[in-house]
């Protein structure tokens, strides 16, 4: 049996005191949140920023002055001799990063460094395992290995502050 496209159902009436459906084709009104999330974006993105901006500064101000309980290990992974310069002039470098992240300038150039530079931590997996992996499973973090990979949050908020259109 064929159903001819001529068929059309009558409409019926709305019960009386529920609310009649937009037209078809017209776009549902706004919720709160919806009409609020565009705003709330825009200043998330400024406080990421900020705060990934933070992080840098106030992990690499720690190594410059002697007070980052990471250095140790930064010397620990590198695969050459370090000298007592190292650690320090990397904490300078961190803090000229996030400076610079935070300043929104030269997003597409910053991307890579930053990139680069955290992508970097993850060769304390690679180089050092039993220092991130408890009895050598993957699946089990010491405390090392949990401060590593929690620079995946840090990389994607690197890409989402350098990457999003400007207004």
């Amino acid at each position: 049996m064929t159903v001819s496209s001529q068929v059309i159902p009558a409409a019926t009436a709305p019960a009386q005191g529920t609310a009649t459906p937009p037209p078809a084709g017209s776009p549902a009104p706004l919720g709160r949140f919806d009409r609020l999330a565009p705003r709330l974006h825009r200043y998330g993105l400024t406080m990421l920023r900020g705060g990934l901006g933070g992080v840098f500064v106030w992990f690499g101000v720690l190594k410059a002055i002697g007070l980052s309980p990471a250095a140790a290990l930064v010397v620990d992974v590198l695969p050459f001799p370090a000298g007592g310069w190292f650690v320090p002039a990397l904490g300078w470098a961190e803090v000229a990063l996030g400076l610079w992240l935070m300043s929104g300038r030269a997003r597409a150039l910053a991307l890579p460094v930053l990139a680069g530079h955290l992508c970097g931590t993850f060769t304390v997996l690679v180089l050092t395992p039993s220092a991130a992996f408890a009895h050598s499973n993957p699946l089990l973090l010491t405390l090392v290995g949990e401060f590593v990979v929690k620079n995946v949050v840090l990389l994607a908020g690197v890409v989402v502050v350098t990457t999003h259109p400007r207004h």
